[in-house]
């Protein structure tokens, strides 16, 4: 059984080698342009073992997509009934303690498909978290063109934070965020309350 758990921790070991590879490789490149062979070779693994893991550098990039999602999905369904300066300080910093990772997904290289999972996945969160706090009552089509409205902007916050190279701190972009928070949930309260 002890065995299987030491190669458990290697596959996850590898796995996360090619992702931070992938990422620090596309920082250089389009990934389009990055080949299984650069990768394995910058990671020192053999291709091979990329290929029992993995179908081809899309494959690699897809499930490093899927994986991110999720954490900031659980990130989300933790702690997005904090006060909004304390939740966006917590997601701010996950994105600022896996940079290399994000990097892949914010600024220049902002992937269309990571963009609509992630509005889609904190949209409904927005919403449950506006009904609650400002009682309303159902979701208004109209309430949902604003929480995407809101959700892109604070997408394009994060995207200049990745482009300007993590300058600031998670607290101070939390911190900016929180006060976007408040004066568009007063807006919200005005409109729909």
């Amino acid at each position: 059984m002890s065995m299987k758990i030491k190669e458990d921790k290697r596959v996850t070991k590898t796995k996360r080698a090619l992702r931070l590879g992938l990422a620090e490789l596309l920082t250089e490149k389009g990934i389009q342009n990055i080949t299984v062979k650069e990768l394995s070779d910058k990671v020192e693994i053999n291709r091979s073992t990329f290929y029992a893991n993995f179908t081809d550098i899309y494959d690699l990039y897809h499930k490093t997509e899927d994986i991110v999602i999720q954490e900031i999905s659980d990130i989300f369904l933790e702690n997005y009934a904090t006060s909004p300066q304390v939740f966006f300080e917590i997601l701010f910093q996950y994105v600022h303690d896996n940079k290399q990772i994000c990097r892949m997904f914010f600024g220049r290289n902002v992937s269309p498909t990571f963009f609509s999972r992630l509005i889609a996945l904190l949209k409904e969160a927005c919403l449950t978290c506006w009904q609650g706090t400002y009682g309303i009552v159902g979701i208004p089509e109209e309430l949902e063109y604003y929480a995407h409205f809101y959700l892109s902007g604070g997408l394009a916050l994060v995207d200049k934070w990745a482009d300007g190279d993590f300058e600031y701190s998670a607290e101070q972009l939390g911190v900016i965020f929180a006060d976007m928070e408040v004066t568009f949930g007063n807006f919200i309260k005005g409109k729909f309350s």
